[in-house]
């Protein structure tokens, strides 16, 4: 090897104490049950300690626990995606990840509907200690563990697009926390539901999107730290 093109000693020492045996990366879908748990966990936790919708009995179980279920399940579905969309050579692309976040809107907010629906008039005594604020605020509580645990995820398998992952990331845990808080939520207005709880999702999103952003940023910067060193 030429003088001109060995590289620089500090950074070929910086290499060598860099390399370490790695464990093969699991698929998305294994990595996405991790995610799963703690929306397990949440969906049998948070009605236990809050206490289950007053109106559940009228809402009935599919409007209760089964729509619960579908946006627990319907945002783990998503971490997945955001998982694969981490890992080089195997995104989804950018169309595919506008479709999954349109779908994701969708599902909230066919939630939202059916539950405005078939729920009763939102003047009851137990719902007006229900505030917007408040849904915001526990939805953020209850989807930003998922969140991070995705972004921790998402970075570890070095992400083409982090951005677009992150995103993602924010979508399935917003929806996990919708379907969580939908059990304990007894406000059954449509402007309620796609206001304060379509926000807390949207937030997620914008979070995950922001986290993915601020990632690839130091990513460059470490890569042009390195290729000035060589220069």
């Amino acid at each position: 090897m030429s003088e001109r093109m060995r590289p620089p000693e500090r950074l070929r020492r910086a290499v060598i104490a860099d390399l370490k045996p790695v464990k093969p990366l699991r698929s998305p879908g294994r990595r996405a049950l991790e995610v799963a748990l703690w929306g397990v966990f949440a969906l049998l936790v948070t009605p236990a300690v809050f206490g289950i919708r007053h109106d559940a009995a009228l809402l009935g179980i599919m409007l209760t626990w089964g729509a619960a279920v579908l946006e627990v399940v319907a945002g783990v579905l998503v971490v997945g995606l955001a998982l694969r969309e981490a890992v080089p050579g195997s995104g989804i692309g950018r169309r595919r990840a506008v479709a999954a976040l349109v779908a994701g809107a969708a599902v909230q907010s066919a939630v939202a509907l059916l539950t405005w629906m078939g729920g009763p008039p939102s003047a009851a005594a137990q719902a007006m200690s229900h505030s917007g604020a408040k849904c915001f605020a526990m939805q953020g509580m209850l989807g930003l563990p998922a969140l991070m645990l995705t972004v921790f995820l998402v970075v570890q398998a070095l992400p083409v697009r982090p951005p677009w992952a992150g995103a993602l990331a924010g979508l399935g845990a917003g929806l996990l926390a919708d379907g969580v808080w939908h059990l304990v939520c007894p406000v059954c207005t449509l402007r309620h539901l796609l206001l304060w709880h379509g926000a807390a999702t949207v937030a997620m999103v914008g979070v995950g999107f922001l986290l993915g952003v601020a990632w690839e940023h130091r990513r460059t910067r470490q890569v042009g730290a390195l290729v000035g060193e060589r220069r």
